[in-house]
């Protein structure tokens, strides 16, 4: 029965490897959100507020539409997003694993195969856009912050440069919207993996406006607390 216990041995040690890379990713993702990049950001008082809005896992960067920024509303026609009454106020981004995306409308239709793939293997992702009527507001969810003009154009040229294009448009994915979200799927460059999460990359956006956030994020609630009062 030597062999029995060989395998035994083996299972248990893969067992104790799987939970120690797992609880140091975890203590990782803790520890990196107070460990703060951009340390001299001073918000300017009359700069353009930005939002982020977290649905609890996932958090999102919301910018304004204002006269000056028509193109993202010439880019993402209004004619997609068929559950918009009004003209939108806001638009927002949110990149990650186009399977955990289209899969996973709700946090109920969650399945374990798809976590694990999402954060264990390389994966094709998928820009979640939504347009907003009306500005959001602030809560334990929702934060702001400033910026001025030129730190506003690096944030949308990184947003774009993420958004895969054919044509000069991007390629809607026509399918799975989330309840209760004015919202659409396109196709994004870029590869999803446990190390450069959907919230990763929304703290990079925050990141390439040079503002003072965590070096690195995971989780929602890392980049939340940056911007608690």
């Amino acid at each position: 029965m030597n062999w029995a216990k060989k395998i035994g041995k083996t299972i248990l040690k893969g067992i104790f490897l799987v939970v120690g890379f797992v609880a140091v990713y975890f203590l990782a993702a803790v520890s990196s959100q107070y460990i703060t990049t951009n340390n001299d950001y001073v918000e300017p008082m009359d700069g353009t507020e930005i939002f982020i809005v977290s649905n609890g896992v996932h958090a999102d960067i919301c910018l304004p539409l204002d006269m000056n920024r028509r193109y993202w509303i010439d880019m993402f026609q209004a004619k997609d997003f068929t559950t918009l009454t009004n003209q939108p106020q806001y638009i927002s981004f949110g990149w990650g694993d186009k399977g955990f995306f289209l899969d996973t409308p709700t946090w109920d239709d969650l399945t374990v195969g798809t976590a694990l793939k999402a954060a264990c293997l390389p994966s094709n992702t998928a820009m979640h856009v939504s347009y907003l009527e009306e500005k959001p507001k602030l809560s334990e969810r929702i934060k702001s912050f400033r910026v001025g003009e030129e730190a506003l154009e690096r944030m949308e040229a990184y947003i774009l440069s993420y958004i895969k294009l054919k044509n000069n448009l991007p390629q809607l994915i026509d399918c799975c919207r989330y309840p209760n979200v004015h919202d659409n799927f396109y196709e994004a460059n870029g590869s999803y993996h446990m190390f450069r999460t959907c919230n990763v990359w929304t703290n990079q956006v925050i990141k390439e406006a040079g503002v003072k956030t965590s070096i690195w994020t995971p989780f929602d609630a890392a980049i939340l607390y940056q911007f608690e009062e």
